[in-house]
């Protein structure tokens, strides 16, 4: 099994990237290649990639917890109205799609 840890090169490259930021892939398949680490820039690509994904899932995660935390909504409850939005395509129409069910549910 390859290394993990401070020994592989995907932990030299998140080193790296996490010290340059916005280095370019070639940027940093050369800095490492002066350290004696050869990667290529599709590798340092990959890495990349997988480091986006992982910020945008905690990204996401962390608004859905503060939503419902705050605003006592369960999730169910949160998907049922973004589809609402999705389709009454506004704000508004959303709004005056609700109004309408509630004065039809006044009169049943």
């Amino acid at each position: 099994m390859a290394p993990r840890g401070p020994g592989s090169k995907a932990y030299a490259v998140r080193e790296y990237l996490q010290a340059n930021p916005n280095a370019g892939n070639i940027e940093t398949v050369k800095a490492l290649a002066e350290k004696g680490i050869k990667v290529t820039a599709k590798y340092v690509s990959n890495i990349k990639q997988i480091l986006r994904a992982k910020h945008v899932l905690t990204t996401k995660r962390q608004a859905v917890k503060k939503v419902v935390s705050e605003k006592g909504v369960s999730i169910p409850e949160i998907k049922a109205a973004l589809v609402l939005l999705k389709l009454s395509g506004s704000v508004e129409t959303a709004k005056a799609a609700l109004a309408a069910a509630e004065e039809i549910r006044s009169l049943m």
